[in-house]
């Protein structure tokens, strides 16, 4: 099976079997971009509690008012990790899974299926954390647990592909 890799400017015609060589890119593509979203949902919650910090130490009090008008400039880092977690996170998940079957990869629906049901797992903890704040703990937790498997699925992918791509002729 050929799954040579073609590079910029190259003007050979693609080969039928290209297309498996590319969905194996994807899926390896989209499981690093699952581990930066990881990151993303760190900085972004980091943010706001920082700037929830500074906003007590300069007197105010946080409520739901002063998160809801726009006066509380760390409500974008709480609504960025929450649409983050709740939809894009969930929805690379299941594009992952989708793309993992198509791959042919050996295993990788399995890892897919894997990394979709820590991502869930995440978002679910993420909102019983507010009527159990100790969850939020096994939230933070499992936030690195998905972003280094995510990571070993991209790394696996790469190997994947130096192993099964075609010698230079």
């Amino acid at each position: 099976m050929d799954v040579s890799f073609r590079s910029a400017g190259d003007d050979e015609p693609r080969r039928n079997n290209d297309r498996g060589s590319d969905v194996k890119s994807a899926y390896k593509y989209i499981a690093w971009l699952i581990a930066l979203e990881v990151l993303v949902q760190a900085a972004a919650i980091a943010y706001a509690s920082f700037a929830e910090g500074k906003w007590v130490d300069n007197g105010h009090t946080l409520t739901k008012h002063a998160l809801d008008n726009g006066s509380f400039s760390g409500a974008g880092g709480y609504a960025l990790h929450s649409v983050n977690g709740m939809m894009v996170m969930v929805l690379l998940g299941i594009v992952l899974l989708v793309v993992a079957f198509l791959s042919k990869i050996p295993a990788a629906p399995r890892a897919a299926g894997i990394l979709l049901v820590l991502i869930i797992v995440q978002v679910v903890l993420g909102l019983v954390s507010h009527a159990v704040p100790i969850l939020g703990a096994v939230h933070g937790i499992l936030a690195l647990l998905v972003f280094g498997y995510a990571a070993m699925i991209g790394v696996r992918a790469m190997l994947t592909e130096k192993r099964t791509a075609a010698p230079a002729t």
